[in-house]
């Protein structure tokens, strides 16, 4: 006779399997309530600080706003437009915790991109270590970082650069949410910039790879920004192009004939130009005419510098004394506390004897030490400070010079922009990646075509928060959080107890 058959062991199978598929569907919730927690366009965060210091200025959603309006349209075609590389190669604890602060900041630039559709702003961590790849595909297609850069922003073939160094302000303050935003605009911009630069006169030559006398990577620079590069001919062309934001002389080595001259005056003066100039001592340039109308004197004179705290290990001249007025030309090198590197410069500097002009401001730039002197005959040797006929220092090396449209400085919109620099070496290949050479160029391209954006948020504080609260404070804290706990425990106990005994 057969035993007889225990009455639940068919149903202890299927009790397994309930559990089994309750533990695999809780697991599936879990995964699936997490994915769409990831998404921007799923995710909800109210900021309840009196202060609202946990989210974007006004200015800032507005960037992203314009630029999501300016994304690829279609499914899929927007996600990662614009992408957000937060470089990991620097371990030190500073680095960290402005990286932490970092990803904070772009995780709100993520959600408010999703707002309105589809997120298109990505974030990716990268270094030495983590995601290689990714970091040479970027210097392979905008040009290498420098050390010490935190954040890559990149959109097609234009990319941002931000260094740490950046992100603090002089009070420890952090600067993050200026630099991105500034950053969104200029990546995003659709339509770029036309930089001429002028050539027959020879020039650095915009595409060629020599060490001396290219500027190759300058010229990629101002692409990977939204630039674009063009060669201008003075002595074919009646004027300078009427789509010019800028025209760049980078190291003529023959002068510019008066006809040429003449052009370049009426650019400025009358159509309210930009112009960049890089002029290299014992090298006539034929722009007198026009530094005159700008109230700017640079004499063929040559740099000599003395002091041997001023000169780099190879011999050039490190220039680290900067105006006192805190120009826009000059706030990148102050802030980032660089020198300004070359071989051989000449003089840049306000001219003392120019007509009064109201509607004229000029600004000088970059200085030499006391100890240095310009040099105007260069035959003498030993080469000697000649009180009646060379600058005495410090000597200025760099000046701006900007008119206002209206019949006073400072009234009415800005005018032309005259740039001059003593030396043409911070553009070449061989010099542009030293020191503040390159820091300084984009900061003058982008001041004079109305690309330094006049973007001002409040820094936010770098320290961290911490709750400070008696022993009291914390049980009674400890006490409401654990009072719902224990009611439902209770309520529980009273059921299970209360269906026993019916």
């Amino acid at each position: 006779m057969a035993p007889i058959r225990d009455d639940f062991s068919a149903v202890r199978p299927i009790r397994r399997l309930n559990r089994l598929t309750q533990a695999v569907l809780a697991i599936a919730l879990a995964v699936l309530v997490n994915y769409l927690g990831s998404l921007p366009e799923f995710r909800l965060r109210q900021d309840i600080t009196s202060d609202r210091r946990h989210s974007l200025a006004p200015e800032s959603i507005e960037t992203v706003r314009s630029a999501g309006r300016r994304s690829p349209v279609g499914l899929g075609l927007n996600k990662g437009w614009v992408k957000a590389v937060v470089v990991t190669s620097d371990s030190s604890e500073v680095a960290q915790a402005l990286r932490n602060k970092l990803l904070k900041l772009l995780d709100a630039y993520v959600l408010e991109s999703g707002k309105q559709g589809p997120g298109w702003l990505g974030i990716e961590l990268a270094g030495l270590d983590r995601n290689a790849p990714l970091l040479s595909e970027i210097a392979a297609r905008h040009g290498p970082p420098e050390a010490g850069t935190a954040l890559i922003l990149t959109c097609g073939a234009r990319a941002k650069y931000i260094n740490y160094r950046e992100l603090l302000t002089a009070n420890a303050g952090f600067r993050g949410e200026e630099l991105i935003t500034s950053a969104l605009i200029e990546v995003t911009e659709e339509k770029p910039a036309i930089c001429y630069v002028t050539r027959g006169h020879g020039e650095l030559g915009i595409e060629d790879a020599s060490l001396v006398r290219g500027m190759s990577q300058f010229s990629r620079l101002l692409r990977s920004r939204n630039f674009e590069v063009k060669t201008l001919d003075l002595a074919v062309l009646a004027e300078v192009p009427r789509d010019a934001a800028m025209v760049l002389i980078p190291g003529p080595l023959t002068p510019f004939s008066p006809a040429e001259s003449g052009r370049l005056r009426n650019y400025l003066y009358e159509r309210n130009g930009r112009v960049l100039a890089l002029l290299d001592p014992g090298r006539e340039h034929g722009l007198d005419p026009v530094l005159t109308d700008w109230a700017i004197f640079s004499p063929d004179a040559e740099l000599q510098e003395p002091d041997p705290s001023r000169r780099t290990t190879d011999g050039d001249i490190a220039l680290r004394r900067l105006d006192e007025k805190n120009h826009p030309l000059t706030k990148v090198l102050k802030e980032q506390d660089l020198p300004l590197i070359a071989s051989r410069l000449r003089p840049a500097r306000f001219d003392e004897g120019s007509a009064p002009d109201s509607t004229l401001g000029v600004w000088q730039l970059i200085f030499s030490s006391d100890a240095a002197w310009g040099e105007t005959d260069l035959t003498r040797r030993p080469v000697k400070f000649d009180p009646a006929r060379d600058q005495p220092g410090p000597v200025c090396l760099a000046a701006a010079a900007e008119r206002a449209t209206g019949i006073r400085k400072g009234v009415g919109g800005a005018g032309g922009r005259l740039v001059v620099v003593g030396t043409s070496d911070i553009a070449a290949n061989a010099r542009l990646n030293r020191g503040g050479n390159r820091a300084f160029m984009t900061q003058c391209a982008a001041w004079l075509s109305d690309r330094d954006r006049a973007i001002s948020l409040p820094s936010r504080s770098v320290g961290e928060y911490q709750v400070n609260a008696t022993a009291s404070d914390f049980w009674s804290l400890a006490l409401r959080f654990i009072s719902v706990p224990l009611l439902i425990f209770a309520l529980g106990l009273a059921v299970s107890v209360w269906r026993r005994r019916s």
